[in-house]
């Protein structure tokens, strides 16, 4: 009676783990993690985890593996959006973000790094009654939309958006 007990145990944790390894659900060690540097981080950043997160893109909640970094007092974070169609994603992202401001200041601006260019986004919050300046980098590459920042310091968020290798 004992074997068969054990056997039935074996089969029905078996059975377990290869749904978990079928389900189509990602982990965030697979999904987007080739553009989430671990090691080899621009000087100053210290790598602090991976998960994932939600990002408002057109009023819907689209999941992102994230990256989190801190260099000095500021996390900063690299977020990976996989989707069929990443610059729709962009240009949507993008109109969103424009909508912020009521004037016509262009809050884009071309960078490039990696051999690519990339937009550099120009924000501006107001933290302990004063205005700061917080700068972000997005960028298409393969079926991914990538969002580094945001922070203060533009070339800590070029830095670490140079690191992805993408």
């Amino acid at each position: 009676m004992s074997n068969k007990l054990i056997l039935l145990s074996v089969f029905l944790i078996t059975a377990v783990f290869i749904s978990g390894c079928i389900d189509g659900t990602k982990s965030p060690e697979t999904s987007g993690q080739a553009l989430i540097p671990t090691t080899g981080l621009p000087a100053g950043f210290t790598y602090m985890g991976t998960h994932y997160a939600d990002v408002e893109i057109g009023g819907k909640s689209v999941n992102a593996t994230e990256g989190v970094y801190r260099i000095g007092e500021d996390d900063i974070y690299i977020q990976v959006i996989e989707n069929e169609k990443p610059d729709a994603l962009m240009e949507q992202y993008k109109s969103d973000f424009k909508k912020q401001f009521k004037s016509e200041y262009n809050p884009f601006e071309e960078v490039s790094f990696n051999g690519h260019t990339a937009t550099k986004t120009t924000d501006f919050i107001t933290m302990k009654g004063e205005q700061k300046t917080r700068y972000s980098i997005i960028w298409v590459t393969g079926k991914s939309m990538v969002i580094v920042g945001s922070s203060s310091d533009f070339q800590a968020v070029k830095d670490l958006a140079t690191a992805t290798g993408h």
